[in-house]
């Protein structure tokens, strides 16, 4: 007799499925609860034949229930939130995952065998989701990946480069490189979608940062948003857009501030590090259709991968078998002090402290953890209140910072007329006086930066605008008064 079987009990309104380790006793059930008691002549006594059948029809049409072995999916199968994608020879595995403690739900790519479950690549980065149960990657009957909420929303899915002849044969592998692709089971050197051609942060051995010349679409890798939050970050890299051999790290999309060097047949002219090519093989092609930057490895053995920090920084990383941890290879910039806007808007870099951002004396993060989302005004300025009758706003003398970019400058003018100017106008939210002149800061203040040498240029001070209650006196701050305006000589914000 079988010892193992299934007892399918079907009450009013659904069927509800037990798994018993013994059938010697088919009215057993009845034991398990009262409210089973009034399903016992339902119960009926079967041959073992019988649930041989019933456990092959329950697997048949619950298949996509149990784990999914191997590294591809075929037309209409379907990836739940508890099972993974392995490569062939168990390097990458794509699933669902959390980062750190965050309770949103991300599609990605990891390393199989890292115990940190480092991240390469995210599907929904922008779009995480909440719900375990009903979340699932299906390929669909037209050849496309579709991420489902609720088990019918799309979340996220894949534009096929090309139309795919058949679509029945298409296929959705994880390859050993860690590239996802969407493939011709009838032909598999027929790719019509890659991960590799959407990167998130990170660019693995035979990825490429690259631009369409006839599209114009830009690889780029773009930094995550914090260390918890895969979405888009303030730091990006990509190849110069204007069709130079170098490439570019640049903040929020716009804004240059390192730069690789041009290509000079074996490596960028500023990155001495990558001479050591006898682990790696670099290349940079430039064709009518076509301009990238691409890296492979020599030693099989070894795990590589370059990705845009939330510190602003391209690194590159490798794993050396034997070593089992990742080393870093080479950044850039080498100092975080040349990261522009690595402290948010109305954030200070201090280069030589343990806390390395810090806001201005007035202000508070928008976001605990998230530098990239800056600071903000702890109170409003009088002048943005035109029903006010309380005091006036102020400035706040900050001294050895380097002065943030884009003012307006006025030669030939008074430090008393300076300080006006930026007082009439409540879009100024700072001033700034030496010999050069008079300049002034509207809109957000950008890359302030505080240091023994503020670029070379001891002494530099800017007055910081601020409501008359972030400027009350307190004792052993330091302050003093100097007529109706109050300066606070603030050398550290702890």
């Amino acid at each position: 007799m079988i010892k193992e079987s299934i007892l399918v009990v079907a009450e009013f309104t659904r069927d509800i499925l037990f798994f018993f380790p013994s059938f010697s006793d088919p009215y057993s059930v009845t034991a398990l609860h009262p409210k089973f008691h009034k399903l016992e002549r339902m119960c009926v006594i079967t041959k073992p034949t019988f649930w041989f059948f019933v456990l092959l029809l329950l697997f048949v049409s619950h298949w996509n229930c149990f784990s999914i072995e191997g590294d591809t999916l075929l037309i209409g199968q379907s990836l739940s939130a508890s099972q993974t994608l392995i490569s062939q020879n168990g390097i990458f595995e794509l699933g669902f995952f959390k980062p750190g403690a965050s309770l949103n739900i991300y599609l990605g790519i990891w390393y199989k065998n890292s115990a940190d479950k480092m991240i390469v690549w995210v599907a929904n980065r922008e779009s995480p989701l909440n719900n375990p149960a009903s979340s699932k990657l299906e390929l669909s009957p037209d050849g496309i990946l579709v991420l489902l909420t609720n088990f019918t929303k799309t979340v996220w899915s894949t534009a096929l480069a090309s139309s795919m002849p058949n679509n029945s044969t298409a296929q959705a592998a994880l390859l050993d490189n860690g590239n996802f692709v969407i493939k011709d089971g009838s032909n598999p050197s027929a790719i019509y979608w890659q991960s590799f051609d959407n990167p998130t942060d990170t660019l693995l051995p035979g990825g490429k940062l690259g631009i369409n010349k006839h599209t114009g679409k830009v690889q780029r890798l773009i930094s995550w948003k914090n260390p918890e939050d895969p979405a888009p970050g303030m730091f990006s890299i990509a190849m110069d857009p204007n069709g130079s051999s170098q490439i570019f790290i640049e903040w929020n999309r716009s804004h240059m501030y390192w730069s690789s060097g041009v290509w000079n047949g074996q490596r960028f002219s500023m990155v001495p590090e990558m001479n050591l090519n006898y682990y790696f093989n670099y290349s940079y092609i430039s064709n009518e259709n076509e301009s990238y930057f691409t890296y492979s490895v020599y030693n099989a053995g070894m795990l590589s991968r370059y990705v845009i920090d939330v510190s602003g920084q391209i690194k590159h990383l490798n794993w050396l078998a034997g070593v089992w941890n990742w080393s870093e290879f080479w950044s850039q910039p080498r100092d975080q002090a040349g990261v522009y806007g690595l402290c948010g808007v109305f954030g200070v870099f201090h280069e030589n402290s343990s806390s390395s951002c810090e806001c201005l004396k007035g202000f508070e993060p928008l976001v605990q953890n998230d530098w990239s989302s800056g600071c903000v005004r702890k109170s409003p300025l009088q002048c943005q209140n035109k029903k006010s009758t309380g005091k006036k706003d102020g400035f706040l003398k900050m001294s050895i910072l380097t002065l943030p970019e884009n003012s307006k400058a006025y030669q030939k003018v008074s430090v008393a007329r300076c300080r006006l100017y930026c007082m009439k106008n409540c879009y100024c939210v700072a001033y700034a006086y030496n010999s050069s002149g008079c300049f002034l800061w509207e809109g957000d203040l950008i890359n302030l930066k505080q240091s023994e040498i503020a670029a070379g240029r001891a002494g530099a001070e800017i007055y910081i605008r601020l409501a008359a209650s972030e400027l009350e006196p307190q004792i052993g701050s330091g302050s003093i008064r100097t007529g109706k305006v109050e300066r606070l000589y603030i050398y550290s914000y702890k």
